[in-house]
């Protein structure tokens, strides 16, 4: 007892004495070149090279290759889930006779990141790295809204999807960015600012709200000193107001009111979540009727209903054959406005209810962990019924990774990780909690 006692107190006393590891330093390298690498590359088809549609793919098959060569050797679950998936997707792809690598890139950047996060992830660097991200996007943010011209200069957005074959010149007469990235209707946010949505580093608007709304939630879990937490506060409104990110501003408020009722919500509750958004946004849609939609939540809510509902049954179970276009051009795609019928038709009911499963039922390692799992699973129930961009590699790489370091387990082989807080959990603690029961257990006291 003395020596485990012994161990705990090193991990949270010693930490300042311990040198990173090779994995601890790359792993959060690998989870920033995901967020910034669509940025660099356009930096770089706009004053060096033409970047081509194989250029970005080989970028995001680089990266996630990455992250599973450091993981796939520490843990058989890993193993056992990539093979479960090889066997699920080609007997499905088999049967429908039609091959989407990019759905199997969509659910392994979540996997891939989790699993770094577990093994390399600390959370003084993981803290860092949001902080990091933070400043470059604000910095970005504002370069882009105090001086457009200057900022199209050097990353020139719409020459930059068009090159990689995602969009078409006809989408971007009218705006020079990207075309989500202007508001042709009144803003929501702040009319004021116009109808330029300001992207920065992520090119795009939807992705802005997304980050706003992930690094909110890792701020507000991990406040530290009040003042700077305000001020990252401060910085997430800023960058999510420029871009008009609707659903950035309604998560954030959202994460904040949900935090402190975090162990009174139950896991059947997130389990059934998605299923039921689906079901809601069917009956919408069939109650409205074929209409015109608003371009506002609401108005979303119905497209994406209307787009769902006409799925047919061998799509639900991601057997039918489907016209999806995928790969750099599936952001121009209308599927890309209703994701539930993207994950219908690409992997089917019954598989993305096992993999949804396997999240909401996973061990959570402490308190803090199963609070951030309550959000990862609320992030996707909610995005997902107005838009597919929680799966860009931008923000999920982001999001996997803090949640797999909020779950890695310190041991007498691992030394790093413990903030000044202490350290997370020991071997022990984390058999006791594999099984948490709600309102009783002591993870969630």
């Amino acid at each position: 007892m003395a020596s485990i006692e012994w161990e705990q107190s090193a991990a949270t006393f010693g930490r300042a004495y311990h040198r990173l590891t090779f994995g601890e330093r790359l792993g959060p390298t690998l989870t920033l070149m995901a967020v910034l690498y669509n940025c660099c590359l356009c930096f770089a088809n706009t004053v060096l090279f033409t970047i081509s549609p194989a250029v970005v793919i080989s970028a995001e098959v680089i990266l996630i290759g990455s992250a599973l060569t450091l993981v796939w050797y520490r843990s058989f679950r890993l193993n056992a889930i990539l093979v479960a998936l090889a066997a699920y997707f080609y007997t499905v792809m088999m049967i429908r006779s039609q091959f989407d690598p990019k759905i199997l890139r969509d659910v392994l950047i979540p996997i891939a990141f989790f699993f770094l996060g577990y093994h390399f992830g600390t959370l003084r660097v993981a803290d860092r790295l949001v902080t990091l991200l933070l400043i470059v996007a604000l910095a970005d943010a504002l370069f882009e809204w105090l001086a457009p011209t200057a900022y199209a200069h050097y990353f020139d957005v719409a020459r930059y999807y068009i090159e990689r074959g995602t969009t078409g010149q006809e989408e971007h007469q009218f705006f020079g960015g990207f075309f989500n990235s202007a508001r042709f209707q009144n803003r929501t946010l702040l009319p004021v600012l116009g109808d330029h949505r300001v992207s920065g580093i992520f090119l795009e608007a939807p992705s802005v709200g997304n980050f706003g709304g992930i690094v909110f939630a890792w701020i507000l879990l991990r406040p530290k000193r009040l003042w700077s937490f305000m001020l990252k506060t401060i910085a997430v409104v800023m960058i999510v107001v420029l871009a008009d990110a609707r659903f950035g501003l309604y998560f954030c408020i959202f994460v904040a009111a949900v935090y402190p009722l975090s162990r009174f919500i139950p896991r059947a509750l997130l389990l059934m979540g998605p299923f039921v958004a689906m079901i809601a946004l069917v009956t919408y849609a069939i109650a409205e009727g074929p209409q015109v939609f608003d371009n506002d939540m609401v108005g979303r809510f119905l497209y994406a209903g209307q787009i769902l509902s006409k799925i047919y049954a061998p799509q639900v179970f991601g057997l039918g054959a489907s016209d999806i276009s995928t790969g750099t051009s599936f952001a121009s795609d209308p599927v890309n406005d209703s994701a539930y019928t993207y994950v219908l038709v690409e992997i089917g009911i019954v598989g993305a209810a096992a993999l949804w499963a396997l999240f909401i039922y996973s061990p959570v390692a402490n308190k803090d962990a199963w609070r951030f799992k309550i959000v990862v699973a609320f992030y996707y129930i909610l995005v997902l019924t107005i838009a597919a961009s929680a799966f860009t590699i931008k923000t999920a790489a982001l999001l996997w990774f803090l949640y797999g370091t909020l779950n890695r387990r310190y041991d007498r082989t691992v030394a790093a990780g413990a903030s000044r807080q202490g350290a997370q959990q020991s071997v022990d603690y984390r058999r006791r909690v594999a099984a948490p029961v709600y309102g009783k257990h002591q993870l969630l006291s």
